[in-house]
């Protein structure tokens, strides 16, 4: 299930999907022992490398974009035959199946408190048909944003510990949506090279921005995370097209 405002989305698996899992293996018994280690697991930073299979295709992706700015604004090449791919290779394919997805009702408008998220889950309960019994027994997991999760987490908090599992909600368990991520991700990366907007010797990004027309201020901005990323691939076309000229000038 996935939180959007004031309404949800229950995304159904497919029957292919389905298939490749071990029933036994998707129920709270099972999630609730592959977590209990969780606080006392060591974290291995090889784990957070790359394989060499991610190096390789990290570098057919630098070559593409190189490649693509190349043919975009400076010349297309006489010869394509053993020329560099515009389209780096692809790494896992989303699924293009049509999902089966059915909608519910979460509030009248938007709460985003720790009272809200409470209503929010006895809608989503009464709506699935179940019994607050049922509902609870059953693992659920869900997608949000960072403010939902919070709020969750607190509400979860003021009720433990709970023998009761309609009161203690350990059944349920957010993770933040792909686009979420994405969003935080671009965020972080665009923050930091940002620069200081307030002095003009700053040599930090909001100086490409304001230079291909692009004011710096409306760039970091909430409500359209795509547009933040198309600006950003925007000014990566022109620090790769700035390289490419001073490599061409050069004898």
């Amino acid at each position: 299930m996935m939180f959007h405002g004031t309404w949800g989305y229950v995304h159904l698996p497919t029957k292919s999907l389905l298939e490749t899992l071990e029933e036994s293996q998707i129920n709270m018994a099972a999630y609730q022992d592959a977590i209990k280690n969780v606080p006392t697991m060591s974290i291995n930073p090889t784990l957070f490398m790359q394989t060499t299979e991610a190096e390789d295709h990290y570098y057919h992706v630098w070559t593409s974009q190189i490649a693509t700015v190349m043919k975009e604004y400076i010349g297309h090449p006489s010869k394509t035959d053993g020329a560099i791919s515009t389209k780096p290779p692809v790494l896992e394919q989303i699924s293009c199946e049509v999902p089966t997805v059915f909608m519910l009702k979460l509030m009248e408008e938007s709460d985003n408190s720790a009272e809200g998220i409470g209503q929010v889950l006895a809608s989503v309960q009464q709506q699935s048909g179940l019994t607050a019994t049922e509902f609870s027994s059953r693992l659920q997991p869900m997608d949000g944003d960072l403010a939902t999760i919070q709020n969750f987490n607190a509400i979860r908090d003021i009720r433990y510990p709970s023998s009761y599992p309609e009161h203690s909600l350990n059944n349920i368990i957010f993770q933040l949506g792909g686009s979420h991520t994405i969003w935080n991700i671009a965020q972080a990366i665009l923050t930091s090279h940002f620069g200081d907007a307030s002095s003009e010797n700053n040599l930090g990004v909001w100086q490409y921005l304001e230079a291909i027309g692009i004011p710096h201020e409306q760039v970091i901005q909430k409500k359209d995370f795509t547009l933040m990323l198309q600006q950003m691939e925007l000014v990566h076309h022109a620090t790769l097209f700035h390289c490419l000229r001073e490599a061409k000038s050069r004898p």
